[in-house]
C-alpha cells in the first residue's frame, strides 16, 4: 500500500463517524433500520412481542446494507487513488485540489452555501426490500443518494485516497471511511432504545458536528494545497506506517519457521539495467561495486517515499565516508517532475530514471517504497517492501560495511 499511514487511517475513519452523526444522516437511522429489517420501530423498541427473530432481521440485513453502502465508497476511494497516483505531483493539481476541500469545509460550517450539495436524491418507497440481497442493493441506492448530502466530508476522505499515491491505498481509505460510517448504523440497531436516548440528547450539538468537521477538511484542503501532509503524517504526529505497525506485529508473534523478515535467502545478484540520471547520462548499479548501496525505488506521489528521504540524507552524509552510496530509482515520474520535487524536498543522493525493466527485474510489484540493500559485490542482502524507520536501514547497512571483502563476495 503505497501511501498509507496510521494517521490517514484515522482520519478517515473519523470522516465516517462525523458522517454518521451529521444532520442529514443521524436523524433517519431508525427508519432506514425498520426499512431494511422489515420490523418497526416499536418491535425494535420492545413495544411488541420477542426481539429475538427482530434482531436477526436488523443484524443480517443491516450487514447486506452496509455492504451495498460501502462498495459505493470503495469504488470512489479507489478510483481517487488511481487518479491521484498520475497527477497528484502536479503543484497546481494539488492546490486546486486543496482549495476545493476547503470550499467543501467552509461549506459545512455555513460559510458558504452550495446549493448541489443541500440535495438528497434517495428514492423512497413503500415497498420492504426483500432479503438480504434486497437490502445489498437498497445500500447501493442510498449510498449513491446520501453522497450529494455527505459530499463535503466524503470529498476531503477522497482528497487523502488521491494524495495516498495508488488505488489499493484509496481503497483501504475509504474502506476505514465506510467503516466509521456503518458500525454505529449496526450498532444502532441492536440498541434501538439506547440510540434514541442518544439522539434526543445528542440532536442539540449536530450544528457543532458540521462546525467541527469544517474545521477538519479545511485543515487537510491546506495539507493538501501546500504539500505538507507528509510531515503531518509521518514527523509531526510521528504515527509508523500500517505496514510497518503491521510488520512489527507479526515479528512478535510465534512461528513455526525461523526465516527472517525482508531477508533474503540467498546472494542473488542485482540487475545491472541500464538507467539515466537527470542530467541524461547513462548508469548503471555496477558501477558501485565495492560500495555498499541502498537502492530505493520511489515515486513523487508516495508519501511513505517523501518520509523516508531525509533519513536517506542523513545516512548519506554519516556513512559516505566507508563506502556506501544511496540510489533513489523512479519509474513513475519524468525529469521535470522530479526536480520539481525536489525543490520542495531535497535528495542528496543519486536519483536515476527507469523504464519499466528495472522494477520488474527487482520484482519490486506494485507498491512503493520497494529498498534493497547491496553488499559490496553487488549482491542482493535485504529487500524491504513499505516504508521503514532509519534504525532498520541502519542495522541491514552497517552490518555490511563491517564485512570483510571475502565474506561480501560469497555467492
Amino acid at each position: 500500500m503505497e501511501g498509507l499511514s496510521a494517521f490517514t487511517v484515522l482520519i478517515a475513519f473519523v470522516g465516517g463517524l462525523a458522517s454518521f452523526l451529521s444532520p442529514c444522516v443521524l436523524p433517519l437511522v431508525p427508519g432506514y433500520i425498520s426499512l431494511i429489517s422489515g420490523v418497526s420501530v416499536e418491535h425494535l423498541k420492545g413495544e411488541h412481542g420477542s426481539q429475538a427473530m427482530a434482531r436477526r432481521a436488523v443484524v443480517f440485513n443491516s450487514l447486506a446494507f452496509n455492504a451495498g453502502l460501502s462498495l459505493i465508497f470503495l469504488l470512489l476511494g479507489a478510483a481517487a487513488g488511481a487518479v491521484g497516483a498520475a497527477i497528484i505531483s502536479n503543484r497546481w493539481i494539488r492546490i486546486i485540489g486543496g482549495l476545493v476541500i476547503i470550499a467543501f469545509g467552509l461549506q459545512l460550517m455555513g460559510v458558504l452555501k452550495i446549493g448541489a450539495l443541500y440535495r438528497d436524491t434517495r428514492k423512497f418507497s413503500d415497498e420492504k426490500p426483500r432479503g438480504m440481497l434486497g437490502s445489498f442493493a437498497l445500500g447501493l441506492a442510498f449510498a449513491a443518494g446520501w453522497t450529494p448530502c455527505i459530499g463535503p466530508i466524503l470529498g476531503g476522505i477522497l482528497g487523502l485516497a488521491a494524495t495516498s499515491g495508488g488505488w489499493r491505498s484509496g481503497l483501504v481509505l475509504s474502506a476505514f471511511y465506510a467503516a466509521g460510517l456503518a458500525v454505529p448504523f449496526l450498532i444502532t440497531g441492536l440498541g434501538i432504545n439506547k440510540f434514541l436516548g442518544f439522539y434526543g440528547k445528542f440532536r442539540r450539538h449536530l450544528h457543532k458536528v458540521e462546525v467541527v468537521s469544517g474545521v477538519l477538511l479545511i485543515a487537510i484542503g491546506l495539507l493538501i494545497a501546500t504539500n505538507t501532509i507528509t510531515r503531518l503524517a509521518s514527523a509531526a504526529v510521528g504515527l509508523p506506517s500500517l505496514e510497518a505497525a503491521v510488520d512489527r506485529w507479526v515479528k512478535k508473534q510465534p512461528t513455526a519457521t525461523a526465516t527472517p523478515i525482508n531477508v533474503a535467502t540467498s546472494f542473488e545478484t542485482a540487475p545491472d539495467v541500464e538507467m539515466k540520471t537527470l542530467d541524461g547520462q547513462t548508469f548503471r548499479l555496477s558501477s558501485l561495486r565495492g560500495r555498499v548501496v541502498l537502492v530505493n525505488f520511489w515515486a513523487t506521489w508516495c508519501l511513505p517515499c517523501r518520509a523516508e528521504i531525509p533519513d536517506f540524507n542523513e545516512m548519506q552524509k554519516t556513512y559516505a565516508a566507508r563506502g556506501f552510496a544511496v540510489v533513489g530509482i523512479t519509474s513513475h515520474d519524468t525529469t521535470a517532475q522530479v526536480r520539481e520535487f525536489q525543490k520542495e524536498l531535497k535528495q542528496e543522493y543519486t536519483v536515476l530514471l527507469s523504464g519499466d525493466e528495472a522494477p520488474e527485474q527487482f520484482k519490486t510489484g506494485p507498491g512503493r517504497p520497494a529498498t534493497f540493500v547491496l553488499d559490496r559485490a553487488g549482491h542482493i542482502r535485504q529487500r524491504f517492501i513499505g516504508e521503514k524507520d532509519r534504525a532498520t536501514f541502519e542495522a541491514a547497512v552497517k552490518q555490511l560495511l563491517d564485512e570483510t571483502p571475502a565474506t561480501a563476495s560469497a555467492p
